[in-house]
């Protein structure tokens, strides 16, 4: 064991594992022969979910594909395997009493793990539980209100030389919202500068990059979750000098007591599908969101197969290129024209479901018209073919 380090060891194990479970996962993960096709694309819930019933239609045809009546679905729809997990944090700019964080692009049907770390300004350090949640259970329990926030109390707090020249913009709302600050040498700002994932009362953006002795003038933009956005008059930075109104220095008093969590949960509002973290304390915090998503096998592995792969690629497996008419090339020509019947992809693009239907059908070879005249001239307009 000498001649190899710890990490190189882990390493082969955790490749080993690796295999076995992809060795064993295609052979024992089944979408269709054990319903799970079904279930939503058949029945009461293929209504509930907007979907067509596929399987009526099936059952109404003449004539059906080989890998239909197998219910061999993953072949031409479903890339196999899981998904893989993600980690992410947030993390609020200043400290509130309350705050509320928008968690988005999240999967709906993926559980989700929220680990809250909570400090107040002296590193007191506020328990609280892990949240766990899954998207679609989260109840719509917010209506929107109509009201754009109410600006108040805007102040440059500080301008100061760091590696470049900086100034800290405070304000306050009357409700939870974001913070947008919109800056620049005229009138029409042309810079922004966004704190979007966070909605509290009080407001803190620090804008960089300023040039020393200008005037610039800013204001402030606040909107609330329902997206109700109030904005500030115009205000001018003046650059000629630093300045610091933190309210710093002076003898500080040490706070030991811990803060106290009076609410913490999970909300979604009516309507939508964006999901929210509101957590309120008896004094000021910050707050430290880690937000897991695990990896987990999926009802339909890494997705769905895209539309050329699933129309194209997965057909020539079986049936060889050459045997019918070209596909993958785009028709051109004044004399060719794909009828708007027979359905491409990409602009045009001609694949083998432009002329078949893929679950079968009512004629041979489940071509979607006479293939011996009718399919020839709906693209084919010129001679020989009229």
């Amino acid at each position: 064991m000498g001649r190899y380090s710890l990490p190189a060891v882990f390493l082969v194990l955790a490749l080993i594992v690796l295999l076995w479970f992809l060795s064993i996962m295609p052979g024992n993960i089944s979408w269709s022969k054990d319903g799970a096709c079904r279930d939503c694309h058949s029945g009461p819930k293929a209504a509930e979910l907007k979907l067509d019933d596929v399987y009526v239609k099936i059952a109404a045809l003449q004539y059906r594909h080989s890998v239909v009546e197998d219910e061999k679905c993953e072949l031409c729809h479903i890339l196999r395997g899981f998904k893989t997990g993600r980690t992410w944090e947030l993390a609020s700019p200043d400290s509130y009493k309350e705050q509320i964080f928008f968690l988005k692009d999240l999967s709906v049907d993926r559980k989700y793990q929220v680990a809250l770390k909570v400090k107040d300004g002296a590193g007191n350090e506020a328990p609280v539980n892990p949240l766990q949640f899954i998207p679609s259970n989260v109840a719509a329990s917010m209506d929107n209100d109509q009201k754009a926030p109410l600006i108040r109390n805007v102040i440059t707090t500080e301008i100061r030389q760091a590696v470049f020249l900086e100034a800290t913009i405070k304000w306050e709302t009357d409700k939870p919202s974001n913070s947008i600050v919109e800056y620049g040498l005229t009138p029409q700002y042309g810079e922004t500068a966004v704190s979007e994932n966070v909605f509290a009362n009080g407001h803190k953006i620090t804008i960089t990059g300023l040039k020393s002795g200008k005037q610039y003038h800013y204001r402030t933009i606040s909107r609330d979750i329902f997206g109700n956005t109030g904005a500030s008059s115009d205000f001018i930075l003046d650059t000629s000098a630093q300045i610091n109104n933190t309210g710093e220095g002076g003898v500080k008093i040490v706070d030991r007591t811990r803060p106290q969590i009076k609410e913490a949960a999970v909300f979604k509002i009516k309507g939508t599908k964006d999901i929210f973290i509101k957590f309120s304390s008896d004094k000021p915090v910050k707050a430290y969101l880690t937000i897991n998503e695990p990896a987990e096998i999926d009802k339909h592995g890494f997705g769905l197969i895209p539309a050329r792969a699933s129309r194209i690629d997965a057909c020539i497996k079986c049936h060889p290129q050459g045997a019918s008419h070209p596909v993958g090339i785009r028709s051109k020509g004044s004399k060719t024209k794909i009828s708007p019947d027979l359905p491409t992809i990409e602009g045009g693009m001609i694949t083998c479901v432009t002329c078949h239907y893929p679950h079968g059908g009512n004629k041979k070879h489940f071509t979607r018209m006479n293939f011996e005249r009718d399919l020839c001239i709906a693209c084919h307009t010129g001679e020989p073919y009229i």
